[in-house]
């Protein structure tokens, strides 16, 4: 049995495996792992395999088993040396070498990931630690994002369509954000999120409005308005009820709201100022922009911030500098004070709960983390805004600028202070230029459109009616075939099994022919596709067969076919 030896740098001779009995090592560290219940199983380090083989022939066929190799001359080596077919004739087993994030992220979608297990190689790991252990942080990352986007669309899915279809006048009739992409070459931009150290920037905002385009986000701007300072643009995409809150005694501005389309109508009636829109981010509601006419899109990153961000860019301004990015807890604050949700929460303390009450449970929410300052200190942080912080890092935009007073030090961007910045003013007046882009926009609400938006609505209602029988029918179908076979009786009554699969098989072909109506039934259910895709539990404690999920899957269209009939109905409405 071959073991290869490794330099392991400074003269030092490494064996991957026993050089004396490589597989009676193997078979010592197998028999110690748990691979009882397990879906995936995550192997760092193959070497040249030998546990890889034996824990192969240890569990079911059905398990996912992932092996990444730093070492690809290691790989090819192993290759060369050994006869590797007993572990790759399995179909569940999949080789990485030196994968890329894009890869891993390729890799792990579609596999469940509900019981993982990481299998770390010894002898692999003696020689690159830092790789493995980073590789592990890297699909812990992952896999944590998945459950974040099952969470995320539990509780979002159903108020994005709700919101879409109540936002539809204001849509159809509303100026896209490409109207002002690529007009603002050359200009800085000055991107303002609400930071607690937001206050120490505002003389370098209000002393540089008219040099650079100033790009609130929506929790900032009620603080730079009271401030006597007022935006250019201010970012709003979150769909919550509270958001619209921020704009809420704001009287009459020439801020131009940016907005995605599935905010809460609210904020419409709170915002005393002009509107443009960005387009719709999802494929099964694009029909809205086919007819109503592309906005312009806009990159989200989880944060307003993010989305503040890339509107700079695709104004096409630069440098883009940020202020009040702390993603940190400076002075032990969350956010700014006197920006909304500071004044938010004094207006929640009493004697038994004051303000540094409140700060002091939102600090101590998330494990602590302490990072580099742009001030050269120590600061508090948590993996959630280490979230955002990685988010623009990764950017890599050398024009990016954290001219922030204090928080983090963000690698991969110039870190410089305010005070050391300069701006010449540009050749056009920046007022007047958003006004002249602006005012190109002609509001095209003519019958026309109107009446092609309803056009669309009535057929997606008509295909809807129809539809709803049908998954009433094959929901019931599929709960008989699961029973049956959770029974046993679809050995003994075949019979019954043929005709339940013709009708379910009739019945996703009637599926398939609903043309207009279903994307929008796909967009209101994909938490359920989701959790079916990526291999989550349905029923804790209950094996899931195959029918158990058609039955998840039929409740969740005849749920979402139901759910959007109501919405649909109030497109009509609001048109």
């Amino acid at each position: 049995n071959p073991v290869p030896c490794v330099n392991a740098g400074e003269g030092r001779k490494l064996f991957v495996h026993s050089k004396i009995d490589p597989l009676r090592e193997a078979e010592r560290f197998i028999s110690e792992i748990d691979t009882a219940d397990k879906d995936l199983i995550i192997i760092l380090g193959f070497g040249f395999g030998y546990h890889c083989g034996l824990l192969l022939n240890k569990i079911s066929s059905i398990v996912n088993v992932i092996a990444i190799e730093k070492d690809e001359s290691l790989l090819k080596c192993a290759f060369e040396s050994r006869d590797l077919a007993d572990i790759f004739k399995h179909d569940n087993f999949y080789m990485l070498a030196d994968p890329s994030e894009t890869l891993l992220s390729d890799i792990f979608r579609g596999k469940s990931s509900r019981n993982v297990i990481f299998v770390t190689h010894r002898g692999s790991a003696q020689l690159y630690p830092d790789y493995y252990q980073n590789t592990v942080s890297i699909i812990k990352s992952y896999i944590s994002t998945k459950d974040v986007n099952i969470a995320t669309l539990a509780r979002f899915e159903k108020t994005w369509g709700s919101n879409t279809s109540r936002n539809i006048g204001v849509i159809s009739r509303s100026c896209g954000v490409n109207q002002f992409f690529d007009m603002f070459k050359g200009i800085p931009a000055i991107v303002v999120a609400a930071g607690p150290s937001l206050t120490y920037s505002l003389d370098f905002i209000r002393n540089n409005i008219g040099k650079a385009v100033v790009i609130a986000v929506d929790t900032s701007y009620k603080l730079l308005i009271d401030n006597g300072i007022t935006p250019h643009f201010c970012l709003s995409v979150d769909p919550q009820l509270i958001n619209a809150r921020y704009y809420e005694g704001i009287g009459k501005t020439d801020t131009i709201l940016v907005s995605d389309p599935t905010v809460h109508p609210s904020i419409f009636r709170y915002f005393k100022g002009r509107v443009s829109v960005t387009g719709i981010a999802f494929d099964m509601m694009k029909w809205i922009d086919d007819i109503c006419g592309e906005k312009g899109e806009l990159t989200h990153g989880g944060s307003v911030s993010t989305n503040a961000y890339d509107f700079a860019r695709r104004i096409g301004a630069s440098p883009v500098y940020m202020v009040g990015q702390d993603l940190s807890f400076t002075s032990g604050l969350a956010h700014a004070k006197g920006s909304y949700l500071d004044e938010q929460i004094h207006n929640r303390t009493y004697r038994f709960n004051n303000a540094q009450m409140y700060n002091r449970r939102q600090l101590a929410s998330l494990p602590p983390v302490y990072l580099n300052g742009v001030r050269g200190m120590r600061v508090l942080t948590n993996q959630k805004m280490m979230i955002f912080q990685n988010w623009f890092e990764k950017r890599n935009d050398s024009s990016l600028i954290n001219a922030t007073y204090n928080g983090v030090f963000i690698n991969g961007v110039k870190n410089i202070p305010s005070d050391k910045v300069s701006f010449d003013y540009p050749p056009v007046d920046l007022r007047s230029k958003i006004d002249e882009l602006y005012n190109r926009f002609k509001d095209e609400t003519d019958s026309g459109r109107l009446d092609r938006l309803k056009k669309r609505i009535d057929d997606m209602l008509s295909e809807i009616e129809g539809l709803i029988p049908v998954l009433e029918k094959a929901s019931s179908y599929a709960s008989d075939l699961s029973e049956m076979i959770e029974s046993g009786r679809d050995k003994s009554d075949p019979g019954r099994m043929s005709f339940i699969l013709k009708k379910l098989s009739e019945s996703d072909k009637y599926i398939e022919s609903m043309k207009k109506s279903k994307g929008l039934i796909s967009f209101s259910i994909q938490r359920v596709i989701h959790t079916i895709t990526e291999g989550y539990e349905l029923n804790s404690g209950k094996d899931d067969n195959a029918a158990e999920r058609s039955v998840y899957l039929y409740r969740g269209l005849l749920e979402g076919t139901l759910f959007n009939r109501k919405i649909l109905g109030k497109m009509r409405l609001m048109l």
